[in-house]
């Protein structure tokens, strides 16, 4: 079986849009694709995991494991809802046990991601849910040169949590395309878990026009580092509070 999953829990106006033009978009690309749709809305109850959602599309995916929804060899992809598949023909690619973008913004963006259940997958969920590693590193200060020193495990969650697995450099304005190995092994210290071969053997990294973050003309650019044409883009998403842009549901 394959499953798309999308949490929409907005109080405003963004939940409206959500329903009127994410929704029927992220159904079609399930009808397209043979996909079972999962999508959590505040009607849904679902309990916060550390008090935010951007955990809980990983620990609600451990816990359809748990409880025997998801097999041996399905497919869960998640997207958050601020995305939109601009082409709903192309499905999102899941050829190793786990798939994601480096995005426009030249992150490995936990956005847009695809996972492949197996012994390596499950173990990556348990890594990446670590209450141990949350613990050790929730209140550790780093510096990030545009924002200074912050908690990247309090602003980023799960995907400071991956990036610490992989070994990756908090920040790079130099394209992760162009540093060796996408820039895993970057930062590299006692808590990177995974070997460079076993994320290369296990980990597929999607080219930019899969997550597209920044785009000229509709975000400020500041990090524009992986640039795009927009004729080029397959997911439009609308991160960092951008506006959400219905013409991109109507090309």
């Amino acid at each position: 079986m394959k499953y798309l999953m999308v949490f929409a829990n907005y109080s405003d106006g963004r939940q409206q849009f959500f329903e009127q033009y994410m929704s029927p978009r992220n159904k079609q690309y399930c009808s397209n694709h043979g996909y079972e749709y999962l999508e959590y809305k505040k009607e849904s109850n679902i309990q916060l995991f550390r008090g935010n959602f951007t955990w809980n599309k990983f620990k609600i995916v451990q816990d359809l494991i748990n409880e025997g929804t998801l097999k041996e060899g399905d497919v869960l992809t998640h997207i958050d809802a601020d995305m939109c598949i601009v082409k709903p023909e192309l499905e999102i690619p899941c050829n190793k046990s786990f798939s994601y973008a480096i995005d426009s913004g030249n992150t490995h963006c936990m956005g847009m991601y695809s996972i492949k259940i197996n012994d390596w997958s499950k173990q990556l969920l348990d890594n990446i849910l670590s209450e141990f590693r949350y613990n050790h590193f929730k209140s550790i200060l780093t510096i990030h040169e545009t924002f200074g020193v912050s908690s990247f495990w309090e602003q980023f969650r799960e995907q400071a949590s991956w990036y610490s697995l992989a070994g990756i450099k908090r920040h790079s304005w130099e394209p992760f395309w162009n540093l060796p190995n996408f820039g895993w092994h970057s930062s590299k210290d006692t808590f990177t878990l995974y070997s460079l071969e076993d994320l290369y053997n296990n980990v597929e990294i999607l080219p930019t026009i899969w997550n597209v973050t920044e785009l000229e003309g509709e975000s400020n650019c500041q990090f524009n580092i992986n640039k795009t044409n927009k004729e080029d883009v397959i997911i439009r998403h609308f991160a960092g509070g951008q506006p959400w842009r219905k013409e991109w549901f109507e090309l």
